[in-house]
């Protein structure tokens, strides 16, 4: 049954119990109330743990005055991100659907409705019971506080007296706001120091040999079957333990090869496999592409040899010149015969200046050398498998930011991170979970039991952030909103201390006003910003 259906059939069913439930008073009889198809149970149980944690005064007196600096420090690099996304809008071909925009489990297609119920749910508690604590911390009281239900528990709320929050000091007043955002973005590092540190850092191949993180279209191994997180074995029975073992091997091009891999946790083999050197991708307006190669094509010779290794393509390809005319034999999948044919009308390639191409691609890297010199402008890979160490997707998850050497390294790792859901890389899931099992401390937990805390913590850690990132923008009635424009208050103050609190109010609900209205055009302009 299609899954949007069985949502629509569970949200009727929930909605026809609890329109039930209040009819007969089931609901009022529990201090439980509806808001739209959300129930809101109030309790006093709530109120009296939020007292017990705000008796800790120093502690929280600490968090009150660091969730300022946090909050500072998310909203200007939120709206820095904002406003730098408004300029290459432009550059977008397709905007982004206006389900990714919402961070709700089962209306973002990227949230799973489990694991984001769960993150969701820690993140609001979090958020609204940080409110809580510092509302009491400054000695205000709470009206109400609850849980919220949508099926599932999706949440809390803590209402502070409204009247007492205003007439409050500013800076007490600015710590109750900061103190849910700070509260997610703090417990976001956490989880992803657990996410990272802890259980990634576990893990260990379960299988040796070269892992396939890539395979080109149209290539003999993609004919052959072979498909990204394959663990290669062997090739006619001689063993595989890197992937230099892959891409440094001499080949016979034309003849057929077997290759034993690991995929979805089950050994197969792969009859029949053309070897030889693939083409990965061609450049327009260079060499390769203006002679007709294209992807998936396998590189039999070139200038009248034999090419039976990427090193014999290098070697080749260093006594060229830019301009000189070479013969050239590739052969390319043909689905009529479902087999691999001599491409007859890829003859001969007019070769490319290398000065030239890496003038207009990779300026940094050119060589006076490079000039004259002959060049195809693609490239080339054995068998047309990409492949790296079995640890590549442990190591890129349990170090997210090794070698990060500037701001722009260590913002692409945190965009890398945020990015996984995009990537089918969360929730971890076969046949990425197939690759690795947890050991050492962490060995005695079932392989089951282990993914599910894994994909917990990382879901945990994803929308904390992004709650906390939300949460932090200036636009009322945003926690950011009402951080803004206390700062603007204080700011007007000190600049101007004959100034009245009318004259400021005036000043800053102006400015707040107009911010928000920024905010929302910038995020709208991410949705409608390609169409033009």
């Amino acid at each position: 049954m299609n899954g949007y259906l069985i949502a629509l059939i569970v949200f009727l069913a929930w909605l026809a119990l609890v329109i039930a439930a209040r009819k007969k008073g089931w609901l009022q009889k529990r201090s439980m109330s509806l808001w739209g198809p959300i129930v809101m149970w109030r309790t006093r149980k709530g109120r009296e743990f939020i007292d017990r944690l705000a008796s800790r005064r120093g502690l929280w007196g600490f968090f009150g005055k660091a969730s300022l600096w946090i909050c500072a420090t998310a909203m200007i690099t939120m709206m820095v991100l904002l406003l730098w996304q408004a300029t290459i809008v432009p550059q977008i071909e397709r905007p982004p659907s206006p389900k990714l925009i919402l961070g709700v489990p089962g209306i973002n297609p990227v949230i799973p409705v489990g694991y984001g119920i769960l993150g969701l749910a820690v993140a609001m508690i979090v958020h609204e019971f940080s409110h809580g604590v510092m509302t009491r911390i400054a000695g205000m009281k709470i009206s109400s506080l609850g849980l919220l239900f949508l099926v599932f528990p999706i949440g809390a709320f803590v209402e502070p007296d409204e009247k007492a929050l205003q007439e409050t000091t500013r800076s007490k007043r600015a710590k109750v706001f900061g103190a849910g955002p700070a509260s997610n973005l703090i417990l976001a590092v956490i989880m992803l120091g657990i996410f990272s540190g802890l259980m990634m850092s576990s893990l260990d191949p379960a299988h040796e040999g070269p892992l396939v993180t890539g395979v080109v279209e149209d290539s003999p191994a993609a004919v052959a079957g072979l498909a990204p997180y394959s663990v290669l074995v062997s090739i006619d029975g001689v063993a595989l333990s890197s992937p230099e073992d892959v891409g440094d091997r001499e080949s016979s091009p034309g003849s057929t090869v077997d290759i034993s891999y690991y995929l979805g946790g089950e050994l197969k083999t792969a009859e029949d496999v053309l070897d030889g050197v693939v083409v990965a991708y061609v450049v327009k307006d260079f060499a390769a592409h203006e002679a007709g190669l294209g992807v998936g094509m396998l590189l039999i010779s070139l200038n009248d040899t034999e090419i039976d290794s990427m090193d014999r393509l290098t070697e080749v390809m260093s006594e060229t010149t830019a301009g000189q005319v070479v013969n050239v034999t590739v052969m390319a999948y043909d689905p009529a015969s479902d087999a691999f044919e001599v491409v007859n009308d890829v003859s001969e390639i007019v070769l490319s200046d290398k000065h030239d191409y890496y003038s207009r691609f990779y300026p940094d890297e050119n060589d006076p050398a490079y000039a004259g010199r002959g060049y195809l402008g693609g490239g080339f890979i054995m068998l047309g498998l990409e492949s790296r160490n079995p640890e590549y997707y442990a190591d890129m998850l349990a170090r997210p930011f090794q070698g990060d050497r500037t701001i722009g390294d260590f913002s692409m790792s945190w965009l890398r991170l945020i990015a996984l859901p995009f990537l089918d890389l969360a929730p971890l899931r076969s046949p990425v979970t197939d690759l690795y099992e947890a050991g050492g401390a962490l060995s005695w937990i079932p392989d089951d039991v282990f993914w599910i805390l894994t994909n917990s913590v990382y879901w945990i850690f994803w929308l904390n952030l992004m709650l906390g990132l939300t949460n932090v923008l200036p636009a009322v009635p945003l926690d950011g909103g009402y951080l803004f424009r206390d700062g603007m208050d204080y700011v007007l103050a000190r600049a101007s201390k004959e100034s009245t609190k009318e004259q400021r109010d005036r000043v800053t609900s102006s400015l707040t006003l107009a911010l928000a209205f920024l905010v929302l055009f910038l995020i709208l302009w991410q949705l409608i910003g390609p169409a033009f």
